[in-house]
C-alpha cells in the first residue's frame, strides 16, 4: 500500500504544478491562481471532521477508494479538457474544488486505515513511512512534474496523474479489513 500511495502522492503533486501553471497561463492572474489554491484546501478545512466521523463509522478501505475513484476521475476530465482545447479557468476551479472535497474524506479514512494494518508494534515504523512518503513526494512530484510539463505538455500531467491513481486503487482492493464500526453509548441499534 505505501509504494501505491506514494505513487498517487507523486502524481498529485506532478498536479498541482501543471495546474497552477495552466491557471496562470490562462488567465494571467496572480488573483485566479489563489483562488484555484483556496477552492482545493477550503473543503479540506471545512469537511475534513466531517471525513473523520465518516470513516469511523464506515469501512475506511471503501471511503478511501471513493475518494481516490473521484480524485483519478477529475485529473482525466481535466487531461481531457486541455487535450481537446475546451479548457476554461472555472472548469479547473470546480475540479480543484471536487478533489479537495474527495480529500476532506479520502485523508481522515487514508490515517484512520494504517493502524489497522499493522501490528501494535509496527504502528510508529508505519507512521514513520507514511510521513516520509508524504514529504518524498513533495520534492519529487514537482521535480516530474516540471519536467512532464516541458516535455510532454499540460494535459500529460494531469493524465499521468490520473494513471497514478491505479497503483493506489489496486493496492486498497488487495487489502482485506475486518473493520466493523464501534457502536457509541446510546445509539440506536
Amino acid at each position: 500500500m505505501w509504494l501505491g500511495a506514494c505513487t498517487s502522492s507523486v502524481g498529485t503533486w506532478m498536479q498541482i504544478l501543471a495546474q497552477s501553471w495552466l491557471v496562470y497561463k490562462l488567465s494571467n492572474s496572480s488573483v485566479y491562481l489563489g483562488l484555484d489554491a483556496f477552492l482545493g484546501q477550503i473543503p479540506i478545512f471545512l469537511f475534513s471532521l466531517f471525513g473523520g466521523v465518516f470513516a469511523d463509522r464506515r469501512s475506511r478501505r471503501n471511503f478511501l477508494l471513493i475518494s481516490q475513484v473521484i480524485q483519478m476521475a477529475c485529473a482525466f476530465l481535466l487531461a481531457g479538457l486541455v487535450m481537446t482545447g475546451v479548457v476554461r479557468v472555472w472548469h479547473i476551479w470546480c475540479l480543484s474544488f471536487t478533489v479537495g472535497l474527495a480529500q476532506s474524506f479520502g485523508g481522515p479514512a487514508y490515517s484512520a486505515l494504517v493502524p489497522t494494518l499493522v501490528s501494535r508494534e509496527d504502528l510508529w515504523n508505519a507512521i514513520a513511512l507514511n510521513s516520509i512518503q508524504f514529504n518524498l513526494a513533495r520534492v519529487v512530484g514537482p521535480m516530474l512534474g516540471g519536467i512532464a510539463l516541458n516535455t510532454l505538455g499540460t494535459a500529460w500531467c494531469f493524465a499521468l496523474n490520473g494513471l497514478s491513481f491505479v497503483a493506489v486503487i489496486f493496492s486498497l482492493l488487495m487489502i482485506r479489513t475486518g473493520f466493523v464500526p464501534e457502536k457509541t453509548v446510546g445509539a440506536a441499534v
